[in-house]
């Protein structure tokens, strides 16, 4: 193996891995966000008389976490976009071998005809936009 080829296999397994991390922490993102939630409703549970003022500052908290997760989310799902178009352009200086069967035997994936998947995206944004509306719902049920 020349070290071309090293330095094209680090490179792809650094991006690889870079990517685990970026999706690693949409993850805990989601999660953060979801325990934030939790946290809002209960100190209004634990808390007796809280007042209308306080209530709206809540929901306005609720918001911020929303926002401000998503947010994140989108700066996450862009740098693993960017990631994925570098493993793209990496799996072209490979050979025809290491692209028929990484792509398991399509050839469109080589050319890079599949376009990334943007499904846990819109799930990570579902979840927080779905924290939010049921959170501002109990905090004014509560």
């Amino acid at each position: 193996m020349n070290e071309d080829n090293q330095e094209l296999i680090m490179l792809y397994e650094f991006t690889g891995t870079r990517i685990a991390e970026f999706k690693s922490q949409q993850w805990a993102i989601t999660n953060y966000g979801a325990v934030i939630y939790a946290t809002i409703v209960s100190s209004k549970t634990l808390i007796k008389n809280v007042s209308v003022l306080e209530t709206v500052l809540l929901n306005i908290l609720t918001l911020v976490v929303m926002v401000i997760g998503i947010w994140l989310i989108n700066g996450f799902s862009e740098s693993i976009n960017e990631r994925q178009k570098c493993l793209a352009e990496l799996r072209k200086k490979f050979g025809e071998e290491f692209i028929f069967v990484w792509s398991g035997g399509h050839s469109g994936v080589a050319e890079g005809k599949v376009k990334p998947k943007t499904v846990l995206k819109t799930f990570h944004r579902l979840i927080l936009v779905f924290g939010f509306i049921v959170t501002t719902l109990l905090l004014w049920r509560i």
